[in-house]
Formats: C-alpha cells, sequence, structure tokens
C-alpha cells in the first residue's frame, strides 16, 4: 500500500540532529543523501533564533580551502525539488532545545494539506549490528495504520519533538508516519550506514520510492566488518552480541520483533522525563 501523497502534495521527509532524534546519524544522513540524489536545489532557511541552547546545540566552526572561519550556527533548513513528477520537500537541521510550540508551528507551515510527512529518527537500542537493524512505523491515524499495516501509536508520557510532529500532523489533517531505526546501543559513537540503508528501504516499502544511493549497501558492508572486528576484541562484548543474536532468532519471544525497539524508546522517554 503506497503512502503517496495525492493531487499536487508533496512527500516530505523530517529528520533533525540531537541525541534524541539521531542515534548513530542514521536519519541525519538519510536526508542529507536524499538532498544529494534528488537534486533538492530549491533551499530555505528557517528563522530559528531563539530555539536553541548553545551549551546544548554547540555553533560550529567551519574553514574553507583558504583556512578562514565561519560559524556555522544550529538551524533548520527546507530543500524542495522533484523526484520525477513526484514534488519532494526536506526539512532538516538541529534539535530545538527552547520553545518547542513556537518551533512546531514553524515547521509545520512549511507544509502543505495534500502532503504526506515522514518523520525519520534512530535511537540506540539491544539489537545486534549482525543482523538486519528493525525499524519500527508507527503514526497516529488508525485509518492509516490500518492502511499501511502498521502500528497506529498508542504510548503515553514524555515525548520528543519527533512525536510531538506526529501528533500534530494529525491534528492537522496531515498523513504522517514515523520511522524509527534501532542500533546497536554498543556501538553508540559509531555512525551507521547499515542503519541508514534500514531507513531507505523502509521509505521504499511504505512510500513506493526508490532511493538509489550507490555507495550505501558497500559501506554497510564495510561498517559491520569494522563493527566485527571491534566486538572481537572485548570478551564482553562478544557475549553481548551472541546473546543478543539468540534472542534475535528466536522468533517467538518479543525481543526478536519491533516491539522490542518501539519499548526502548518509551523506556528511554520516561527516564528522559524523570531525570527533567
Amino acid at each position: 500500500m503506497s503512502f503517496l501523497p495525492s493531487g499536487s502534495g508533496a512527500l516530505v521527509f523530517i529528520a533533525f540532529e540531537g541525541q534524541d532524534a539521531d542515534a548513530s546519524e542514521a536519519a541525519s544522513s538519510l536526508v542529507k543523501d536524499l538532498i544529494e540524489v534528488w537534486q533538492l536545489a530549491d533551499s530555505e532557511i528557517l528563522d530559528t533564533d531563539g530555539f536553541y541552547e548553545f551549551r546544548f546545540s554547540e555553533p560550529e566552526i567551519v574553514r574553507d580551502e583558504d583556512g578562514t572561519a565561519s560559524i556555522a550556527w544550529p538551524g533548520v533548513a527546507v530543500h524542495r525539488g522533484r523526484f520525477g513528477e513526484l514534488p519532494i520537500t526536506v526539512i532538516h537541521g538541529h534539535e530545538p532545545g527552547l520553545k518547542w510550540r513556537e518551533f512546531l508551528s514553524l515547521v509545520l507551515a512549511q507544509v502543505g494539506p495534500e502532503d504526506s510527512v515522514v518523520l525519520l529518527g534512530g535511537l540506540h537500542a539491544e539489537v545486534p549490528h549482525t543482523r538486519p537493524l528493525p525499524v519500527v512505523a508507527t503514526t497516529e491515524d488508525p485509518d492509516l495504520a490500518t492502511e499501511l499495516d502498521i502500528d497506529a501509536n498508542a504510548y503515553e508520557g514524555p515525548i520528543g519533538i519527533l512525536g510531538l510532529l506526529g501528533v500534530a500532523c494529525r491534528w492537522r489533517g496531515l498523513r504522517a508516519i514515523n520511522l524509527w531505526v534501532g542500533v546497536p546501543d554498543y556501538l553508540a559513537e559509531s555512525p551507521s550506514p547499515k542503519a541508514e540503508l534500514a531507513l531507505v528501504k523502509a521509505v521504499e516499502r511504505y512510500a513506493s520510492v526508490e532511493i538509489d544511493i550507490h555507495v550505501l549497501e558497500e559501506e554497510s558492508r564495510a561498517w559491520e566488518l569494522g563493527a566485527d572486528e571491534l566486538v572481537s576484541l572485548n570478551p564482553h562484548l562478544v557475549d553481548l552480541v551472541k546473546g543478543l543474536e539468540e534472542l534475535n532468532d528466536s522468533a517467538d519471544l518479543p525481543e526478536a520483533s519491533g516491539d522490542a525497539i518501539a519499548a526502548e524508546f518509551e523506556r528511554y522517554l520516561r527516564k528522559r522525563g524523570r531525570e527533567k
């Protein structure tokens, strides 16, 4: 079943860099690649001053070929273009730290009433790098959940910016799905092309669009080989991965399904809420 927009609507991808939404840079890497592969040349920088605490979303120094420094401030950009005849919008930037209500309105002002929205995220979870990385697909719209054969979101508790956007899309009558990929928590510092590839396949499945990122399969294999070598140097990690593989391969256990990733995310959000 396709998630493609109707009429003149665009397929909209939204992802944010930050600790709550972009484990192993899976989601942000995907939208950056989409911008390049689909040549989304129409770009706009949104006015996001006042949404960031620079202790947590730090500005970066960027230097040109001559070594001259400039400052890259955290913010959000909107990229538009077409994939064939299909209008595409990519909204990408840093996860906000302040004024989330205003931020939601700013972002959703870029989405049209006929658009279909894909919210992309990554979560560190108890999954082995040696198996296909699971992707959880959910929506706030029960009818859309039935149409796409995905879960209707029933979570209650603390929530991040992507979850808020999913709820806000529902309030506005927008078709929206959340796609979360689970990536190994013992490789927390490693960007994961394998996780990005898992998100690519999920987008292709639900949105019926082909995403041709040539190097991703090769980079995924290289990442997995590097993870194999890293794990082999640590007996504790060897035992950990073996145990995760056994859980993953046991089809009768809930840990073997995407439900485990959803549960892991809920536990993380509740813990985060208690710590505030």
